[in-house]
């Protein structure tokens, strides 16, 4: 994957984020050095990424996941035995608050028929880093199910030697919905040996 404006962004956004944990959790004495080596770290992970499609919506998701990788893989070289508190509350509404907005538009007719399409477009998909999934409507406009067949983080990280954090990635989409103020559930993963994950979304709708 080349090294354009959107993944230099994402990493600009986040490296304050890293800096601040380092110094407030880590006591590193030197944390401009770490955040150098970690950008290098980062654009060498996104080098061995295929290059995504226009319009793949998941990107996003593969950006984050890989400057989390970054932080997972250089905390415990270097502070090994430590659990790294990486993503507190405000961080993560940082890192999820476009992913609420792209939900949020899913309640709405002509949002859902988007959402379909683009679980059609899915099936084509032959990136291993990004995902496959569809989708099926709930009882009302505020409800639908999706179901992941194939995940990017799950690749990723399995290839970096991160699988064991996989599940601590997947934790964050309960965050998520509910900043969007959706009932989250799910019963199988991926991850977790499933064949699939099953998203159940349920929105629940402010007057």
């Amino acid at each position: 994957m080349r090294y354009g404006f959107i993944q230099r962004l994402m990493w600009t956004g986040f490296k304050g984020t890293f800096r601040k944990q380092l110094s407030k959790s880590f006591d590193e004495r030197n944390p401009a050095e770490v955040i150098k080596n970690a950008s290098k770290k980062y654009r060498k992970i996104l080098s061995g990424v295929d290059e995504f499609e226009k319009g793949d919506h998941f990107l996003m998701n593969i950006l984050s996941c890989a400057m989390l990788s970054v932080v997972l893989l250089l905390t415990k070289k270097i502070f090994p035995g430590r659990s790294p508190r990486l993503l507190p509350q405000g961080d993560v509404r940082k890192l999820s608050d476009e992913s609420s907005r792209q939900k949020s538009r899913a309640y709405t007719a002509k949002g859902r028929e988007l959402l379909k399409s683009q679980a059609k477009e899915s099936e084509k998909n032959t990136n291993p880093y990004s995902w496959k999934f569809s989708v099926e409507d709930g009882e009302t406009l505020n409800q639908y199910t999706a179901t992941f067949h194939t995940c990017g983080v799950c690749f990723l990280m399995t290839k970096l030697g991160l699988k064991e954090y996989i599940p601590a990635m997947c934790s964050l989409d309960y965050d998520m919905a509910a900043l969007n103020n959706t009932e989250f559930s799910r019963e199988f993963t991926l991850a977790g040996g499933g064949k699939y994950c099953d998203c159940h979304y349920n929105h629940i709708a402010i007057n």
